[in-house]
């Protein structure tokens, strides 16, 4: 008998809770909850793979079932969703442990993919998935890579040497990507048997550079999706951008009537235009953010229970 994974969807609109029993009941068993600690006591009372989290609910609000989960000693993948496009809200929750964030509406074909690369990683271990490490004090490129490749694997985004050291010494990812012929060669130095791919200074070549980390994933990973046609041009831009542009800028720059290049961005990378628009800019921010979090004493999460 096959074992399916349990997803606990927490959203105080009953018609919310309904879409995603009838989005995801076919591949996994389905718990609900219409609010905070109705979650928390279903948490204490069962395993749970995975969390779908909403933001802003009556009472204890997603912000507050988090730090709630950490003080309980409960680990499970949390998917904290929102309808907000709120970032320091968005930084906040990824700090209190969230493991990804949505925004609403969500693309479904985006949604099964973060549910699948989460629960599939606990389930599989670290070489279940295809796995990048990139190495870039370029804000853009980093953020507009990281996001890109989350849609075919895991992926971790540092800025400095010294931290895509201290990935390496816990685990050994399918390629490192950087964008510093030293920091290359440094890698190299540290782990010669993982492919290193170098991205050009300045006019990064985003289609050779996609193919080369596919190239890369495929060498451990049967299946790994290219990314054809106008996609590499549209991460092109908007890591160009660090996610600050428009879903019709961006079909603008690339000579793409905005209906195709819906269609063909979904099929490749199972979210819309707009959510990596935003995804992007995010993972950009998120150093910064971080940074003005830890100065203030107040927390966002305090403001909300304030609400």
């Amino acid at each position: 008998m096959t074992i399916r994974r349990v997803v606990l969807a927490v959203d105080d609109d009953p018609r919310v809770l309904d879409a995603y029993q009838a989005i995801l009941e076919s591949r996994y068993e389905v718990l609900t909850a219409p609010d905070g600690r109705a979650a928390l006591e279903i948490l204490q009372a069962r395993t749970v793979d995975l969390v779908l989290l909403d933001m802003l609910m009556p009472g204890l609000s997603g912000l507050g079932v988090l730090e709630a989960l950490k003080r309980l000693g409960i680990e499970t993948n949390v998917v904290m969703v929102s309808g907000m496009n709120d970032t320091l809200s968005a930084l906040e929750a990824l700090r209190l442990g969230a493991s990804d964030y949505l925004s609403k509406p969500f693309d479904v074909g985006h949604l099964h993919q973060v549910i699948r690369r989460l629960t599939e990683d606990d389930a599989a271990g670290s070489r279940g998935l295809p796995h990048a490490l990139i190495v870039s004090d370029d804000a853009g490129l980093r953020a507009g890579l990281a996001v890109a490749l989350r849609t075919r694997g895991r992926v971790d985004a540092v800025a400095e040497t010294q931290a895509a050291l201290a990935v390496l010494a816990r685990t050994r990812p399918d390629v490192v990507v950087t964008s510093d012929e030293a920091v290359a060669a440094e890698i190299r130095a540290h782990s010669s048997a993982v492919p290193v791919v170098v991205a050009a200074a300045r006019r990064v070549d985003f289609e050779a550079l996609l193919r080369a980390i596919v190239d890369a994933f495929a060498a451990h990973h049967a299946d790994v999706r290219p990314f054809a046609g106008p996609v590499p041009r549209v991460l092109a831009y908007v890591a160009a951008q660090c996610g600050r542009t428009s879903a019709e800028t961006v079909a603008a720059t690339v000579g793409v009537s905005p209906g195709r290049l819906a269609r063909v961005f979904a099929e490749q990378m199972e979210m819309t235009v707009t959510e990596y628009v935003t995804h992007v800019r995010l993972e950009a921010a998120r150093p910064r953010l971080a940074k003005m979090l830890r100065r203030h004493a107040f927390s966002v999460a305090a403001s909300y229970r304030a609400r």
